[in-house]
């Protein structure tokens, strides 16, 4: 295809601002600030976020029959201006604005739209192909993400997905809170209703496949359930997983038995919580959720050794499953702390914006005399979530207070006193600093 000047992309002039990473983009008729962080990578400007340039040239490797094609979770546009190069028409969107902004002034020839889930998408408004890179793992719900993504698709259309690839010894930089494995990548697709086409090899660090739209509409009823659990309706999310057929596809079922565990389990039904996790680990065997999940009953039985004997099981399906390392972790934790402690560490790697992990971590550490790294378990947690409880200040103080940090304690401790000055562990805790 012709490059014209159109299809050339606007390349902004940096100035650095008093801020630690932090630019101000000029372009001809815009100024923007934009932070050189992992979130995002800005062209022409060096930052930790990954150069994926050479992922969406894979992309149109794979893509070739598309002609329309859309790169969600744009950014700053330095993908979809890879993309223009290869294909006649190219939209991006994104849903922060100052993404839309920079990649509006950045792109010539490329539709820009802001999209956080709330836009309507036409049927008009479909395209050959949807590409999603290193978004997804930057999601508090990849469910619901992936789903946003799938509105933009034609029913016989194609999706590209590439994402970080898990391992035990990860260690994620934020806003990034996860990596996926080919199991949890393929239970993504499942709950997002797209089915898996191939996996494309030789992609180093990222997993990478290639999708096509599920035919059956089960999977909507995962999102119902999804939609009405955030809105804190348990029993419309009850309700919508028990109504999922059983025709749906075997992978469906398993999820739904999983999520009405789940659901039944932080209700109280803890007799009920374990017969679906039973009829979901009889649905599917081989399911590193579903083993994991065995795991817990297990142990809730005070069975420690084959609960630790199924986590490990679990783990052989995927060892970068975060419930089969927590699994794994409370089973040992019943028989040897050095193995419980080691396995809490991998969950923390695994999922670190996961605050029961961290903060389980963070205890053992603590126990064991390693002050430091206990602290700094907690600390990382402040990467992830920009609103904390107040027993994670009244934690962290405390642990400040017995490494002599007196000043980090009690700026903690005022925090908390902000939060709740009533809450009995404020007072506690106040009470030992004013000594």
């Amino acid at each position: 295809m012709l490059i014209t000047k159109e299809m050339t992309p606007v390349l902004p002039r940096y100035m650095r601002s008093p801020k630690a990473n932090t630019f101000d983009a000029v372009f001809p008729t815009l100024e923007l600030r934009v932070e050189a962080g992992r979130r995002r990578r800005y062209p022409g400007l060096l930052g930790v976020a990954p150069d994926t340039r050479a992922l969406y040239d894979a992309a149109a490797q794979v893509l070739t029959c598309a002609a329309r094609v859309l790169d969600f979770g744009c950014g700053s546009g330095l993908g979809a201006a890879e993309l223009r190069r290869r294909y006649p028409s190219v939209t991006a969107v994104d849903s922060d604005p100052v993404a839309v902004e920079f990649a509006r002034a950045y792109l010539r020839s490329v539709e820009v739209l802001c999209d956080d889930g709330s836009l309507v998408v036409r049927s008009d408004q479909r395209h050959d192909a949807v590409v999603v890179i290193d978004v997804l793992g930057q999601s508090a719900s990849p469910e619901a993400t992936l789903r946003q993504a799938r509105r933009w698709l034609r029913d016989d259309g194609r999706i590209f997905i590439a994402e970080a690839r898990a391992c035990p010894s990860q260690s994620l930089l934020a806003p990034v809170v996860r990596a996926f494995s080919p199991p949890s990548l393929s239970t993504l697709l499942t709950r997002s209703g797209l089915e898996l086409e191939h996996w494309i090899e030789g992609a180093g660090n990222f997993l990478v496949c290639v999708a096509r739209p599920s035919g059956a509409e089960h999977y909507r009823l995962l999102a119902d359930a999804d939609a009405a659990l955030a809105a804190g309706n348990a029993l419309e999310a009850l309700a919508a997983y028990d109504s999922i057929a059983p025709d749906a596809p075997r992978a469906v079922r398993t999820e739904a038995l999983l999520g009405r565990a789940q659901l039944l389990a932080a209700t109280g039904d803890i007799s009920a919580a374990c017969q679906a996790v039973l009829d979901a680990a009889g649905l599917s065997p081989d399911n590193a959720r579903s083993i994991a999940g065995m795991s817990e009953v297990t142990f809730l039985t005070g069975d420690a050794a084959r609960s630790l004997e199924l986590a490990i099981h679990a783990l052989e399906r995927d060892p970068c499953e975060p419930s089969a390392v927590q699994s794994l972790a409370r089973a040992a934790a019943g028989l040897r702390e050095e193995e419980a402690f080691a396995s809490w560490r991998i969950a923390n790697c695994l999922a670190p914006a996961d605050l029961g992990a961290a903060i389980e971590l963070s205890r053992m550490a603590a126990q064991r005399g390693e002050l430091k790294y206990a602290i700094w378990v907690l600390e990382r947690l402040r990467e992830f979530h920009e609103d904390l409880s107040v027993d994670y200040h009244v934690t962290l103080a405390w642990l400040y207070a017995t490494a002599e940090r007196s000043g980090d304690a009690r700026l903690e401790g005022e925090i908390a006193r902000v939060m709740d000055g009533e809450c009995p562990g404020v007072k506690d805790l106040w009470a030992y600093l004013d000594k």
